[in-house]
C-alpha cells in the first residue's frame, strides 16, 4: 500500500459528502503551526453539589467528596464554594487533576472567567480546540492558558450554551456555573465516553464523575433500587439514565441538565443521526472516506505531552487504530495487551501479528486466576455498578500495568456498535420490524432479546417476583427513536444502550489507575459518516464457513494492512476460563464465606437456585457468564451498600 493512497482526496468531493452528512469538513485541512500550541486537558474528576434552598455549602463535605475520586487526578486538587443567588455560598465545586501540561496557576480548575461570573469544570478532551482557539483569538479573546478547558469557557461566553455545544467535538463531562443567570449546567458528550452522575437528596443536588463521591455527603444513603434488579440480571446492565443505586442517575449522552432555584430541567442537544436516505457510494470510495476520517480522528487524538500508547486486543478495530497511530505519530507508540495464561483463550498470536505489522513494541501482561480474584473487590468499587463483563477485571490489570509506561491509551472501542460488528446485526439485516416472529415477537423484540443473558423463565426461577415488562418497554421505546431502516435502528439502539455501558466500563477501569482512554472511532465526524452508509457496506451474508459478514467497510480498510485470515476470522472478544476460576480454592472460599451468605441476607435472589447454578457452572462453561452476573451484583453490593469499599 503506497503513501499516495493515504494522501489523495478520493472520488467523492468533500463538499458533496458534507452536504449529505450535514457536517463541516473544512476542519479536515492539514493542521500546521498553531495546533501544536494546544493539548487536551485530560485526566480529571468532578464532584460537587448545589443546595437548592440556598443553605450554605459545607466545604469539609466538598473536600470529602472530592477525595473519593482522587484516583482520577492525583496531582492537583481545586475546590470552590460560590453563590448562585448573591448570598451564602450554596454551590460547591471540586476537581481532581492529573497534570499533563500547563502547570501555571491559571490552568487550574475550577476555572473562572475573567469577570468572575462563570466557573467551569471539565473532564475530557476537545479535538477541534485548536481551530476554535484561533477563531476566538481573531475576535479578540486573550487566552491565559494553553488548555482546551479555557476554549470551552470562551466559547460559552461568546456563543452561549446551545451554540457552544454545537461546536464541541470530543469526549467530555462539563459543569458550568453561571452566576449571572443563577444556573448550573451539567453536560455529557454525545455518546457517553465520559461519565457524569447526579442525585437529588432533599434540597441538595449532587453531581460527580463517579457515584462513589456521593457516599461522602451526609444527605446520601446508598440503597439498591429494587426496580432495576431484574433488568440488571437479565441484560447485565441498566439502559438509560437509571442506575442500581436508588435515586442516582446518569446524565444521558448528548444531554444537558440545568439546575436553578426552580428545579432541574433536562434537554437533548444532539441525536444520533438516522439518514433515511443513505449515501450512494461504492465500496472502494466508502473505504477511502473512512480511511480519511479515521486518520484525521486518530491524528487529533494523538496530541499529548505525556507518553501515549495503544490498547491492543488483537481484534480488527484496535489493530487498525494501532497501525494508524504508529504511521501518524512515528516511533513513540507502544501497544499494551492482556493475554490469558490459558492457550485456548489467548489472542497472543493476533496481538503479535498486529504489533509486527504496525511496527510497535508489544507489552503483553499475563492474566490468571490470582489476578481475577485479586481484582474483584477493587474493580467493583471503582465501577460504581456491578462488573457485568468479567473481562473488565483484565482491563483493570491492563490499566494498572500499562500506567507504568503511559498515561494515555487509544482504543478501538465503538467500532462494533457503529459499523455493525456483532452477529446480531447480520441477523437483523433481513428482518422487517413489523413481521411476526416465533413466539409472537416482532423483529424489534427479537433484536432486544438477543442481547439478554437470562430469559424471563430463567429469571423467574431466580426471582419469582421478577417483572421484565418495564425494562422491555423502556428498551423498546429507546429502539423506536430510530427513524431509518431496521438495521440502522438496531445500530442506533446499541449505541444508546450497550455502547454506553462499555464506555463506562472503559472509563472506570482505566481511570482507576489514572489512565485516559481515547476512542477514535467515536469522533463526531466518523459517526456522521457511518450513519449515512448503506447496509451493504456494514453487514452482509455469512461466508461459506459460516462467519457472519460484519463491519464490512472497517474490515476492508484493515485489509490494506492485514491479510484475510486476520481480518475475516470469527469474532471472539476477550474470553476468560471462568469455569477454571470458579473451581479455584480462592473463589470457592470467597463464595462460601462471603458471597453466598451475603446473597442470602440481602434477599434479592433465591440462594438455593444460585447454588445449583454454581455447581452447574463448574462443569458447564457455557453457563458461567450468566452466573457471573450474580457474583458481580453481590460483590458490588458489599462494596457500596455494606461499606466494604469505604476505606479505599
Amino acid at each position: 500500500m503506497g503513501d499516495d493512497r493515504h494522501a489523495r482526496l478520493h472520488e467523492i468531493p468533500f463538499d458533496t459528502l458534507a452536504g449529505v452528512l450535514g457536517i463541516d469538513l473544512s476542519k479536515f485541512k492539514p493542521r500546521q503551526g498553531r495546533n501544536r500550541r494546544e493539548r487536551p486537558a485530560l485526566m480529571c474528576g468532578i464532584a460537587g453539589f448545589v443546595n437548592l434552598d440556598g443553605a450554605p455549602a459545607d466545604a469539609d463535605v466538598l473536600e470529602a467528596m472530592t477525595d473519593r475520586i482522587r484516583h482520577r487526578g492525583p496531582d492537583d486538587r481545586g475546590t470552590r464554594c460560590l453563590s448562585l443567588r448573591g448570598g451564602a455560598s450554596d454551590t460547591a465545586l471540586g476537581f481532581q487533576r492529573l497534570i499533563i501540561l500547563d502547570r501555571s496557576a491559571d490552568a487550574r480548575q475550577p476555572m473562572v472567567s475573567p469577570d468572575g461570573s462563570i466557573v467551569l469544570l471539565f473532564n475530557g478532551a476537545i479535538y477541534d480546540a485548536c481551530e476554535d482557539r484561533a477563531e476566538l483569538e481573531g475576535h479578540g479573546y486573550r487566552f491565559r492558558t494553553t488548555t482546551d478547558t479555557e476554549v470551552i469557557l470562551a466559547l460559552y461566553e461568546r456563543l452561549g450554551l446551545d451554540r457552544m455545544l454545537e461546536r464541541l467535538n470530543g469526549m467530555f463531562a462539563i459543569v458550568i456555573v453561571d452566576t449571572r443567570r443563577g444556573a448550573v449546567h451539567l453536560i455529557r458528550d454525545r455518546v457517553g465516553i465520559k461519565p457524569l452522575y447526579w442525585a437529588q437528596c432533599g434540597a441538595t443536588l449532587l453531581f460527580a464523575s463517579e457515584a462513589k463521591a456521593f457516599l461522602a455527603h451526609p444527605a446520601f444513603r446508598p440503597e439498591i433500587d429494587p426496580a432495576q434488579v431484574d433488568e440488571l440480571l437479565a441484560f447485565r446492565y441498566i439502559a438509560g439514565e437509571a442506575t442500581l443505586l436508588k435515586g442516582v442517575r446518569q446524565v444521558p449522552p448528548a444531554h444537558r441538565l440545568t439546575i436553578t432555584a426552580g428545579g432541574v430541567t433536562e434537554a437533548r442537544y444532539w441525536s444520533i443521526p438516522d439518514h433515511p436516505e443513505k449515501l450512494r457510494i461504492s465500496r472502494e470510495d466508502a473505504v477511502d472516506q473512512l480511511d480519511h476520517l479515521l486518520r484525521r480522528s486518530v491524528q487529533s487524538q494523538l496530541r499529548s505531552d505525556v507518553n501515549l500508547g495503544c490498547q491492543l486486543s488483537g481484534g480488527v478495530d484496535s489493530s487498525l487504530v494501532t497501525v494508524l497511530a504508529r504511521s501518524l505519530r512515528g516511533t513513540d507508540v507502544d501497544a499494551f495487551s492482556i493475554v490469558s495464561n490459558e492457550p485456548r483463550f489467548s489472542e497472543e498470536h493476533w496481538i503479535l501479528t498486529a504489533a509486527a505489522k504496525a511496527g510497535v513494541t508489544s507489552h503483553r501482561f499475563a492474566f490468571d486466576e490470582a489476578d481475577f480474584i485479586g481484582a474483584l473487590d477493587a474493580a467493583s468499587w471503582h465501577m460504581d455498578q456491578p462488573v457485568s463483563h468479567p473481562n473488565s477485571l483484565a482491563l483493570w490489570l491492563l490499566a494498572q500495568r500499562s500506567r507504568e509506561h503511559v498515561t494515555v491509551l487509544l482504543s478501538g472501542e465503538g467500532a462494533d456498535e457503529l459499523f455493525g460488528g456483532y452477529a446480531r446485526f447480520a441477523a437483523a439485516l433481513t428482518a422487517v420490524s413489523d413481521t411476526p416472529r416465533s413466539g409472537g415477537h416482532d423483529a424489534v423484540d427479537t433484536f432486544i432479546r438477543a442481547t439478554a443473558f437470562h430469559s424471563e423463565a430463567r429469571l423467574a426461577k431466580l426471582r419469582p417476583e421478577a417483572d421484565l415488562r418495564p425494562a422491555s418497554e423502556k428498551r423498546r421505546a429507546l429502539f423506536q427513536e430510530g427513524c431509518a431502516d431496521h438495521l440502522s435502528n438496531c445500530l442506533k439502539y446499541d449505541m444508546r444502550t450497550h455502547l454506553v455501558d462499555l464506555l463506562v466500563r472503559q472509563d472506570k477501569m482505566t481511570m482507576g489507575h489514572g489512565v485516559e482512554v481515547r476512542v477514535p472511532f467515536l469522533d463526531r465526524h466518523v459517526i456522521e459518516f457511518a450513519r449515512a452508509l448503506p447496509a451493504e457496506h456494514l453487514v452482509g451474508p455469512s461466508s461459506p464457513s459460516g462467519v457472519p459478514a460484519t463491519k464490512v467497510v472497517v474490515k476492508e480498510l484493515a485489509r490494506r494492512s492485514f491479510d484475510a485470515a486476520f481480518t475475516h476470522r470469527r469474532k471472539s472478544g476477550f474470553n476468560l476460563p471462568l469455569g477454571q476460576y470458579f473451581r479455584s480454592a480462592a473463589f470457592v472460599t470467597l463464595m462460601e464465606d462471603r458471597l453466598l451468605p451475603g446473597m442470602k441476607s440481602r434477599g434479592l435472589v433465591d440462594v438455593s437456585v444460585v447454588r445449583r447454578w454454581w455447581r452447574r457452572a463448574l462443569s458447564a462453561p457455557a453457563t458461567t457468564e450468566a452466573f457471573w452476573t450474580l457474583v458481580a451484583l453481590e460483590s458490588w453490593a458489599q462494596q457500596f451498600i455494606d461499606g466494604r469499599g469505604l476505606s479505599r
